[in-house]
C-alpha cells in the first residue's frame, strides 16, 4: 500500500469514527455540552508560513498533484498555495504513477504565463523542477496539460 492510500484510508477511518462520535449523548439522551477550549483549533496556515515558502514539491498523478512540501500542503491534493508578489519560487515534482505529466502556471483565460512549464515527464519515479518561476497578479492555477480536469490547483498571489 502506498504511503498516500494508507494516509487516505487513516483519513476516511477517523472521519467515520467522528461522524459515529457525534451522534453520541449521554445516558439521559440529552447532549453534553461541549468545553471549547479543548476543542483543537482548525489548521490554518499562516501568511507567514507562506512568506517563508520558496520551493513547493508535488507527487503528480492522474488523479491530482499530491503536496508534499511545505510540510504544512503535505497530503493535500491539488492545494491552494499562495504565492508572494514579486518572490521566486521552484516547483519540484516526481512522476508517481509512471503517465505522462508536466507542469504549466497559468493565468485566468488558461494561458501558460512567461513561459513556465516543466518539461514533461513519464518515468514514475522520475523528478523534475520548473525553476525560477517569479510570482505576478495574473497566475491563476498550476496544472498538467495532459490531465487537466484532475490535477489543477488554485494559486493565490499576496502583495507584501
Amino acid at each position: 500500500m502506498t504511503e498516500t492510500a494508507r494516509r487516505d484510508l487513516l483519513r476516511l477511518a477517523g472521519a467515520s469514527t467522528v461522524v459515529f462520535l457525534a451522534g453520541c449523548g449521554n445516558d439521559d439522551g440529552e447532549e453534553e455540552p461541549t468545553d471549547d477550549e479543548d476543542a483543537e483549533p482548525e489548521e490554518e496556515t499562516a501568511d507567514e508560513d507562506w512568506g517563508d515558502v520558496d520551493e513547493f514539491a508535488f507527487e503528480g498523478r492522474v488523479e491530482a498533484w499530491t503536496g508534499l512540501e511545505p510540510e504544512f500542503i503535505d497530503g493535500e491534493d491539488n492545494p491552494t498555495i499562495t504565492l508572494i508578489e514579486g518572490q521566486e519560487y521552484d516547483f519540484r515534482w516526481v512522476n508517481a504513477d509512471g503517465i505522462l505529466h508536466n507542469l504549466e502556471i497559468r493565468d485566468e483565460d488558461g494561458e501558460i504565463v512567461d513561459d513556465y512549464q516543466s518539461d514533461d515527464v513519464e518515468e514514475e519515479g522520475e523528478e523534475t523542477t520548473l525553476e525560477g518561476v517569479t510570482a505576478t497578479e495574473e497566475m491563476t492555477t498550476y496544472i498538467c496539460t495532459y490531465h487537466e480536469s484532475t490535477q489543477v490547483g488554485d494559486i493565490e498571489i499576496e502583495t507584501e
